[in-house]
């Protein structure tokens, strides 16, 4: 015993040294052969499928798993596994297996699933009985499947412990399993199906299973089954799970009596897919066919595939309450009175009835010994709109408690509802309309699956879905959601799926985010292949939760909308559209989610750019903490119109950072030179006529401020003279010159001190006085020079003259100091070169000529 114990203790230290590094790896014992290391079984799993191989090899004592499927092997040796003590599982399928001896399996008494299936038993003229399994003692599964050409029943007796049999079941006469079966006492688990192998029974009888009395799961699909006696089923006390799919032959009129068999079994899933051939007309599910699952804990129903067009009227009232899940797919149903009676399934938590006009095609069509068949009669049928309630007792049952007070011309259709149905699918079920106001009745509906129908417009709104988690109405055609088609119910929606309609005909022009505005609670929203070229800043302006939003093949050529407030965004797939380059501020967007979690964007199969346009944004792709997903993927275009990849931004941002470098400083030197040649002109031009422009501006202002404007022939001046002078000459002007020029010869003067308008700066009092008057008289003086603004009241004076007065003699310039030529500015001595001037006289003489000419010179 010691010895053994230490024997166990080398081989475990082997063990953990072989294979502490392999993982899937080439096996030691047999390269071509892949190991791992099972733990927490201190164990090795080997796999040895499609290596060809002809023998099976000699494998170590520790392994606990052999897969030997899809090779060529023959037969199993003599003792070949008998080292293989602790082995648990052993898969010899798919090979060329043709004998089994008594010592096939010897060293095997811990295997627990042996799998034989897709091998040819048969061609050794079924030479093993119950020794060749009396090794197999803690067998719980055996798979024989495709073995047998014809009737065989091997001797199975001695595996005692066995729980899960697949095998052949070929009758030729014989309509039962053989009474061997009663003695595996732990058979729970039957598969006679011919759907995995073979199986030809065409008739069940009351003696069919009378040694199996204890199976609970039991399936005898595709057994090409013709009849199926009234009580053939009833040995049946345990059953809990029952196929009876594809045997076209039995229809609708052999499901009466699997349904009166089982009413006193502990069924709990029942599948009778296709029992209907596809190529017979449509049929009706009638009160008979199961009202014997009344009394039954059924819970799972599978009727999938059956030409069933309608169900009678009071036949689902006789489905158990227990009812959980039942599937109709790929049957044409059509609406009819029965639509009322769903909301007595009380307990429903799933209907699938997806695929309703789907085509099937069945290649190898069942002779049948009847082709009597149960049909639809036309007036069977009702379309909703046709639906008389008088004939419904129970509608009742439909919770009111969420009524709205809404006129009743407004009032929403009440669609009927099991009251704890939580998921639906009704997906590829030809379903053509525009989707009104509707109400649910009470309901925990979660899931809700319309996909692949033509709903191409969804007008709503829609209540009573304050349930609702996940919404499917992908490929729908659909171009028009309603700005209130998610009305406030849907604000626990999570998921909501798009794909594939027209949404870009209205979703472009959802400016404040309308549509989409009660869905706060939304993870997931796909709106890929939408046709959406682009999409307003705050469509998504509610979906602060959104984790994953899914644009891809669309058409948008730049990102406009906002994401930023996403707080919980994720991902963002922009995959198949047509964006060239993603401006600042989205690239600031995403850079702001990125510091808050890992956030991933895919621009995968976008038309993106390489060049100096777009640099800023190769340079952003090459230092973001954005995971850029399938960046492997990435092509852009360069300057030169060729594609390259973009699987290293950072390559390609260096590349253009040299191409467009050699022209940044022409440029830039090129628009400098410009501007400043821009500049130059236009300052000297200014400079040149800066008087010109300065009393353009002054007299524009002017005229457009007076109240009537008269031609120039009408024109009366109000003063006849504007006197400009120094403020230092003003008692010259005041005390003499107003005496002589206003008081003695009635020449009315415009000084600056008495005659301009309070409240108008002092350049347009000036211009204006200029204008009013007849001439303009310079007091010139050194003071006048240094004055700013009597420069300015004569620089008015000539442009007034130049541009306005034709030419014609208006400034009169008098001399009232003694000037050098070198005091005066060159403007001045060009007036005095080209125009007469007077000289203010110091004698009494001098002085009566002085104020004659000048007087003169003013009238």
């Amino acid at each position: 015993m010691k010895s053994k114990y230490i024997y166990v203790i080398v081989c475990f230290n082997i063990l953990t040294v072989i294979c502490q590094n392999i993982l899937h790896h080439p096996c030691s014992f047999l390269p071509r052969c892949r190991c791992r290391l099972e733990h927490h079984k201190n164990g090795v799993e080997v796999d040895c499928s499609h290596v060809q191989l002809k023998v099976i090899p000699s494998v170590p004592s520790y392994v606990i798993k052999l897969i030997l499927k899809h090779n060529l092997i023959d037969d199993i040796p003599n003792g070949v596994f008998s080292n293989n003590t602790i082995l648990t599982e052993l898969d010899l399928s798919d090979n060329r297996i043709h004998t089994l001896t008594e010592m096939s399996f010897n060293g095997l008494q811990n295997l627990l699933k042996l799998n034989l299936q897709n091998n040819d038993l048969s061609k050794g003229n079924y030479s093993f009985g119950a020794k060749t399994f009396s090794h197999l003692k803690n067998l719980k599964y055996l798979n024989l499947k495709n073995n047998f050409a014809k009737h065989y029943q091997p001797d199975l007796s001695k595996l005692v412990s066995i729980e899960s049999l697949h095998i052949d079941f070929i009758s030729n006469g014989f309509h039962f399993l053989s009474k061997q079966y009663g003695n595996l006492h732990k058979l729970a688990i039957l598969d006679l199906s011919g759907s995995t192998g073979k199986c030809f029974l065409p008739i069940l009888t009351n003696d069919s299973f009378q040694y199996i009395s204890h199976v609970q799961h039991l399936d005898i699909s595709t057994c090409k089954i013709q009849q199926i006696n009234q009580g053939a089923l009833t040995m049946l006390k345990n059953i809990t799970y029952l196929d009876v799919s594809n045997n076209t032959c039995l229809k609708f009129e052999g499901l009466e009596n699997i349904t009166s068999d089982l009413q006193f079994s502990n069924i709990k899933i029942l599948k009778v897919n296709n029992l209907h051939k596809i190529s017979d007309l449509t049929t009706v599910l009638k009160t008979s066919h199961i009202k014997d699952l009344h009394n039954t804990s059924l819970q799972y129903a599978f009727a999938d595939g059956n030409r069933l067009q309608t169900i009678e009227k009071t036949a689902i009232s006789y489905l158990p309450k227990s009812l959980k899940f039942v599937s109709l797919r790929g049957n044409p149903l059509k609406f009819g009175l029965y639509i009322f009676e769903v909301v007595l399934l009380v307990n429903l938590e799933t209907a699938d009835v997806s695929d309703l006009f789907r085509h099937q095609t069945d290649l190898h069509p069942e002779k049948c010994i009847s082709d009597s068949i149960y049909t639809c009669k036309g007036d069977s049928v009702i379309a909703p709109r046709y639906m008389d309630p008088s004939d419904v007792t129970y509608l009742n049952a439909f919770d009111e408690s969420n009524e709205r007070d809404t006129p009743d011309f407004l009032s929403p259709a009440t669609v009927p509802i099991p009251i704890n149905l939580k998921h639906v699918n009704y997906s590829s079920g030809s379903l053509r309309m525009d989707v009104p106001k509707l109400k649910l009745s009470g309901n925990k509906l979660e899931t809700i699956d319309f996909s692949n129908n033509i709903l191409y417009a969804l007008n709503g709104p829609i209540y009573n879905v304050k349930n609702v988690k996940v919404l499917n109405v992908s490929t729908n055609f659909c171009s028009n959601i309603s700005k209130f088609f998610f009305s406030s119910d849907f604000k626990n929606l999570e998921h909501l799926n798009f794909h594939n309609n027209l949404l870009g005909i209205v979703l472009p022009d959802d400016n404040e985010g309308k549509i989409l505005n009660n869905l706060e609670s939304l993870i997931e929203l796909v709106l890929s292949k939408n046709r959406i070229p682009n999409l307003p800043e705050n469509v998504f302006k509610s979906q602060r939760n959104l984790q994953k939003l899914d644009l891809s093949e669309n058409m948008f050529t730049d990102i406009t909308f906002r994401v930023s407030h996403m707080t919980h965004l994720k991902e963002l797939d922009l995959r198949g559209n047509r964006i060239t380059i993603i401006s600042d501020p989205f690239t600031s967007q995403f850079d702001s989610l990125a510091t808050k979690h890992n956030f991933s964007v895919d621009l995968n199969k976008n038309l993106l750019e390489c060049n100096c346009i777009s640099i800023k944004f190769i340079e952003w792709m090459t230092t973001t903490n954005v995971r850029l997903k399938n960046i492997k993927k990435y092509k852009c275009m360069l300057w030169n119109r060729t594609n390259v990849a973009l699987h290293s931004p950072k390559e390609t941002y260096n590349l253009l950072r040299k191409h467009c470098a050699s022209y940044e400083n022409l440029e830039l030197a090129l628009v400098l030179g410009v501007l400043l040649f821009i500049i130059l002109i236009m300052g000297s031009l200014m400079y040149r006529y800066r008087w010109k422009l300065r009393y353009l501006y002054y007299i524009v202002k002017v005229k457009y401020s007076s109240l009537h404007s008269e031609t120039e022939e009408e024109y009366s001046y109000m003063y006849g003279a504007f006197v400009s002078y120094a403020d230092e000459d003003r008692i010259f002007v005041h005390n003499t010159l107003l005496q002589k020029l206003e008081v003695e010869n009635g020449i009315q003067l415009c000084l600056h001190k008495r005659n301009f308008l309070p409240g108008n700066d002092i350049a347009t009092n000036i211009t204006s006085a200029i204008h009013n008057s007849r001439r303009t008289l310079v007091i010139m003086s050194h003071n006048f020079l240094k004055s700013y603004w009597c420069m300015f009241e004569y620089n008015m004076a000539r442009m007034e003259s130049i541009y306005e007065r034709r030419n014609e003699n208006v400034v009169f310039l008098m001399f009232y100091e003694q000037m050098s030529p070198r005091d005066l500015p060159l403007n001045v001595l060009e007036m005095i070169q080209s125009k007469s001037y007077i000289e203010y006289p110091n004698d009494e003489y001098g002085d009566t000529v002085f104020w004659d000419q000048l007087v003169n010179a003013l009238k």
